[in-house]
């Protein structure tokens, strides 16, 4: 901003802070009563300040840089790093960054004199070289002459190779994917992000071979054996949940809730007599054994706290088995859950059960409210509560994971098909199966379910997978983004000569159309990788995110208002990906919005807004309302 020739000594009234707005989605700037000349306040969350006239002088001092800057690259994260310099007043920092093939800019907007900004986004085996430009009060910039370099190692020799069979990124939703590969039955595995274009801008060796998401605050969450993990975008443990030793995890979920808690599934043991035998001889002896069950647990984000269980096996036949049920660390698998989600439509709980066939829903009180799938081999007590089918075109899902609700009501679901029969139907075998990305709508006041959308069965490549798998919803475009983990068979073939245990995986985004289209496609392989030992590789779930970064909604910090040609003109840096407000107040009581400030330029995060409402006024109050763009679903 250039300042106003004007006195050097001018008054800042700050007669009291107005109320902030201290709730989603709004965030709130000081309330500023600008008399004349330019001036500018730091803005934090408001509640500190004083009430009180405060005199002060300004002038348009040059910014100086008094150390720095640095950069070091991570030690877990090998393509990210932290940036650190000071100034002699506040500032807030910009980067950019070219490394002879691609380029990026990123803004940062927390205003201080100590900066130690993490630097994500950088892709493998390239040099790269960083621009450093920071901006002081009145936006005085000082670029940095001499570009820090960087220089990325490539891809560790034992990650799996990747190809890009298809991509349309100008209709891709924005963002990222993020998922966790996992090599060689499990032996080591690395929780990656790639661009839309397939290419690697992150990735960690992991502590858990678990499901992986990202937080709101841009950190990822894990689950592990004993504990959840949260880790920053440098690959440090910042923050461990302990859960008690006679309730461990099951790795296949995790699911931070949007009210506090942490949900997740537990094994556990139940006596069963009268339990069958065989899934193949419906006259084999029945014997007493040991069903392996998963207990739900919510427990407590704050200090992990157990707050609730309930054990699905009560509500269900344990004796009730498929094709997919076998011994497990002395035990029966009969459930083997692996996804556990809160309805948001009346606070019920739906856990998907895969040796089970099925997907259960539940009340938070332990009553069983529908189940949907199959209806071979459920005894009369649970016949009431089996979702009749409607429609065409419909086919019931085996061995599913990841079953989600979406923002529209439905269900959503990756159907692996294993067996495509239950005990003791004739199974498909797996050269002639297929699995899908598949979309169910229920009713439960008339108890049906119908199929509203699919992708795998009778599109694209026939594609099976015997094991894990996801498919979600994207907000911004309607496509689906969906994770085939573990391919054994492409088209009736391995598509590896070594046969169908050397499972690869792909990772589709389509479009959520009758006839779907592929915008992406991509395999990840280990069987055609030079000199490895290793020959297969999956992926558990494939995620999207909006960005590397976090996107807070918080108060802008640097507003400056000139008044000095009689046209007030706000001015302010903040986040671009955000909106704002001005409003304007005499009394800092009644508030008015007067408009949407400008970006000038885009991409740069600087904002202004000339108040041409104010002539006439004595004394006017500003503040800027920051809103945050919708939530990510938290699937």
């Amino acid at each position: 901003m250039r300042c106003a020739q004007s006195p050097a000594k001018k008054e800042l009234a700050l007669d009291r802070p107005a109320l902030a707005l201290d709730t989603s989605p709004f965030k709130v700037s000081n309330a500023m009563n600008i008399r004349s000349g330019c001036s500018w306040v730091r803005h934090s969350l408001i509640f500190s300040l004083t009430a009180g006239l405060i005199a002060a002088s300004f002038t348009c001092r040059a910014l100086t840089i008094l150390s720095g800057p640095s950069f070091s690259p991570s030690t877990n994260a090998p393509l990210a790093g932290t940036l650190r310099l000071t100034t002699d007043t506040d500032s807030r920092v910009s980067v950019s960054v070219t490394d002879g093939i691609d380029s990026w800019t990123h803004n940062f907007y927390d205003y201080g004199t100590t900066h130690s900004l993490p630097l994500l986004g950088f892709k493998p085996d390239r040099t790269n070289h960083i621009t450093v430009t920071v901006y002081g009060p009145h936006r005085h910039a000082v670029t940095v002459p001499q570009p820090l370099e960087f220089v990325t190692a490539p891809l560790p020799a034992d990650y799996p190779n990747m190809h890009v069979l298809v991509d349309h990124p100008e209709r891709m939703e924005p963002g990222y994917i993020l998922y966790n590969v996992a090599m060689h039955n499990q032996q080591y595995w690395y929780v990656t992000i790639i661009d839309n274009t397939g290419q690697v801008v992150w990735y960690d060796a992991a502590p858990s071979t678990a499901d992986v998401r990202q937080l709101d605050n841009g950190d990822l969450f894990m689950p592990w054996t004993t504990n959840f993990y949260e880790i920053d975008m440098l690959g440090n443990i910042v923050k461990s949940w302990v859960v008690p030793t006679s309730l461990p995890i099951d790795l296949h979920d995790g699911v931070p809730t949007d009210h506090g808690t942490i949900l997740y599934l537990s094994d556990q043991l139940e006596t069963v007599t009268n339990f069958p035998t065989s899934a193949t001889n419906p006259d084999a002896p029945r014997t007493t054994a040991q069903a392996l069950y998963q207990e739900v647990v919510e427990i407590s984000q704050t200090n992990a706290a157990v707050l609730n269980t309930w054990s699905p096996i009560d509500l269900l036949d344990p004796r009730r088995i498929s094709y997919l049920f076998d011994p497990w660390e002395g035990g029966w698998d009969v459930e083997h859950s692996n996804a556990i989600r809160e309805d948001p439509n009346d606070n019920s709980l739906i856990i998907s059960m895969r040796h089970q066939n099925a997907v259960v829903k539940f009340t938070r009180d332990g009553q069983l409210k529908w189940i949907l799938g199959t209806h071979a081999n459920w005894g009369p007590a649970w016949q009431p509560y089996l979702l009749n089918p409607v429609g065409t075109n419909f086919e019931w899902q085996y061995g599913q994971h990841s079953a989600i609700v979406t923002p529209q009501g439905t269900l959503m679901m990756y159907d692996d098909g294993n067996f495509r029969a239950s005990p003791f139907e004739p199974p498909v075998a797996d050269s002639n199966n297929w699995s899908r990305a598949v979309e169910y709508k229920v009713d439960e006041q008339t108890m049906e379910v119908s199929q509203v959308w699919e992708y795998g069965r009778t599109n694209g490549d026939r594609l099976y997978t015997g094991y894990e798998g996801s498919a979600y919803p994207e907000p911004k475009t309607g496509n689906v983004l969906i994770g085939f983990p573990s391919v054994a068979y492409e088209n009736g073939a391995p598509p590896s000569p070594d046969g169908p245990q050397a499972v690869s995986a792909r990772i589709k985004e389509v479009t959520h159309d009758v006839a779907p289209q592929v915008l992406f496609d991509l395999a990840i392989t280990m069987y055609d990788k030079t000199n490895s030992p290793v020959n297969n590789c999956t992926i558990y779930r494939a995620r999207r995110i909006a960005d590397l970064y976090p996107h807070p909604a918080e108060p802008v910090s640097d507003l400056v208002v000139n008044d000095a040609n009689g046209t007030p003109t706000l001015e302010f840096s903040a986040d671009d990906t955000l909106s704002y407000a001005v409003q304007a107040s005499t009394n800092l009581v009644d508030w008015a919005t007067l408009g949407i400030p400008t970006e000038d330029p885009p991409g740069t995060g600087d904002f202004s807004f000339e108040d041409d409402q104010a002539s006439g006024l004595q004394a006017r109050y500003y503040r800027v309302l920051t809103q945050a763009p919708p939530k990510y679903p938290a699937f």
